[in-house]
């Protein structure tokens, strides 16, 4: 469960970053990238919850 939280705790996190953080180019697309994967990975875990 634990693991469930991290996910989405670091999804608010780089939300905010995005949003209130000054990055460089590079930082940007690696936060983006960071986060598209996290939310695939939470949408993933939430489809196999709900087949479980």
């Amino acid at each position: 469960m634990t693991k469930v939280l991290d996910i989405y705790a670091e999804i608010a996190e780089l939300r905010a970053e995005l949003a209130h953080c000054i990055l460089t180019r590079k930082e940007r697309r690696e936060s983006q990238q960071r986060l598209e994967e996290l939310l695939a990975e939470a949408e993933r875990r939430s489809r196999e919850a709900e087949g479980a």
